[in-house]
């Protein structure tokens, strides 16, 4: 764990199935916040995706909503699909957010995958690694607060200054969002972290991509040690391990079920076990404590955990939540301080 001290957040799955009353959705979402900020939790991210197959409000919106909410969480997007969004526009609503927070925002981006998303904008889905590149280059140097002269591929800016500047200096933390190799590089390159998926089916995926993320790190000049290291990561937990299967692979796998649904995800329908086995968090307080010393040990140190899905009862996520807030907590920390 490089002694750092662990971090937890959660996600705030604001992803309803059909038929769900949107207003009712988000009520529950954002009780689940305000338990995860009394338990002492320590972020809260939000998610983002545009003509989906789940009720899906959207990520801006949902952010300013939970701000108020969250205490003195960080708070961010996990995460923003940059290539779909003009960066200036990203720029302007997130140097308010960075106000409305009084400083605690975090802009968490990444490509995309969904291609129907691209093609509903009108923006060729090959090209969202550039558009990413420079769009978050297009956004630091608005954050300055100097006029910016940007000639890139796919945006361009005359002399144009920001309406708005940014209460952090310089701007909020960018989080990159990465899963192949190439992606993963560049986040190093272009961010202030690497914002890692934590659902891969490969028991190696996180080891290898850890040492490909260091790796670029080293190219490009930066620090490797002392940063941070989030991931997104499913998590229930239940002082009965078997009941915390049974309850939360029923709800998580109808979820997966509707993203394999996406043909960039439909491995998801093929290898479901494998991501049982090798991914998911899901046990007693001493097995989930367990697993996440696992994924510490690799580096991570910074855990957004999601433990509330579409069509489960708020009863049962809120217990989760205490629960790993009361029990596998101290496990972890009697762990570390042994």
């Amino acid at each position: 764990m490089n002694g750092q001290r662990l971090k937890f957040g959660v996600l705030a799955s604001h992803q309803f199935p059909a038929g769900t009353e949107p207003r009712r959705g988000i009520g529950e979402v954002i009780d689940y916040v305000q338990t995860a900020r009394d338990l002492g939790f320590d972020s809260v991210f939000t998610i983002n995706h545009f003509v989906g197959n789940l009720i899906t409000p959207q990520t801006i919106s949902m952010t300013a909503r939970l701000i108020d909410h969250s205490g003195d969480m960080t708070i961010g997007t996990g995460i923003l699909i940059l290539p779909l969004f003009h960066p200036l526009h990203i720029a302007e609503e997130f140097a308010t957010l960075d106000h409305l927070s009084n400083g605690r925002i975090v802009l968490g981006v990444g490509t995309g995958y969904r291609k129907q998303e691209f093609d509903a904008f009108g923006v060729d889905h090959d090209t969202r690694g550039g558009r990413l590149g420079e769009g978050v280059r297009m956004i630091r140097a608005l954050w300055r607060g100097e006029p910016v002269e940007f000639e890139g591929k796919y945006y361009t800016l005359k002399g144009t200054r920001i309406g708005i500047p940014p209460l952090q200096q310089n701007g909020p933390r960018i989080w990159v969002g990465a899963g192949a190799r190439p992606a993963v590089e560049r986040a190093a390159r272009i961010g202030d972290c690497w914002f890692a998926p934590g659902n891969s089916p490969n028991p190696g995926y996180l080891t290898k991509h850890t040492g490909i993320y260091d790796e670029a790190l080293r190219a490009a000049g930066k620090p490797v040690e002392g940063i941070e290291r989030p991931i997104i990561k499913e998590m229930f937990v239940h002082e009965d391990g078997e009941h915390a299967r049974r309850l939360a692979l029923d709800y998580l796998r109808r979820e997966y079920t509707a993203y394999g649904e996406y043909e960039a995800l439909e491995w998801f329908n093929s290898r479901w076990q494998e991501l049982v086995d090798n991914s998911l968090i899901v046990g007693n307080p001493e097995e989930v404590a367990a697993k996440i010393r696992q994924t510490a040990a690799i580096g991570f140190n910074h855990f957004v955990l999601r433990s509330f899905w579409g069509g489960m009862p708020y009863a049962e996520a809120e217990r989760c939540l205490q629960l790993f807030a009361t029990q596998v907590r101290p496990l972890l920390a009697a762990g570390a301080a042994a």
